[in-house]
């Protein structure tokens, strides 16, 4: 059932999802720099997809995929009557995050994504760092809620 909660959620979560896609574009075009990350190979393989995308559309579509996953992360939820605790929650959003890439990178609908991150991370590492970025907006989510909101 969708609550206004739920639909809050859900816009949060497009903008939180937008926003970090723009901090990691910065990272990996040199303008920022935290704990080395923006040193690691997914971070550095991301400065050729966004070089063919603008900001705004680089987080749109980031956005849209976050919403996606929220969306994908409630019916899971609700369709099996699940009660979860924060911890099997961070364990849910790492595994929907780490599939819903699989169609990203199969489908065809995302073809600069593919050549420019997909294939050059391969499966398992852009797996874990789709499952990785779930996981962050997800703890963005709490923190939001549980401290701002």
């Amino acid at each position: 059932m969708w609550t206004k909660e739920r639909f809050l959620n859900l816009h949060l979560v497009f903008i939180i999802t937008g926003l970090w896609d723009i901090v990691l574009r910065m990272m990996s075009e040199g303008k920022i720099s935290f704990l080395g990350i923006e040193k690691m190979k997914w971070v550095k393989t991301l400065k050729n997809y966004f070089e063919k995308h603008t900001v705004l559309s680089a987080a749109l579509l980031a956005g849209f995929v976050g919403a996606l996953c929220y969306i994908l992360y409630i019916y899971t939820i609700d369709t099996f009557k699940l009660k979860l605790n924060n911890y099997y929650s961070l364990i849910l959003t790492l595994f929907l995050s780490g599939i819903i890439g699989i169609p990203m990178r199969y489908s065809g609908l995302f073809p600069v994504l593919n050549e420019h991150y997909y294939k050059p991370l391969g499966f398992t590492y852009s797996f874990i760092t789709d499952s990785l970025s779930g996981v962050i907006v997800a703890i963005s989510l709490y923190l939001i809620n549980n401290f701002i909101v």
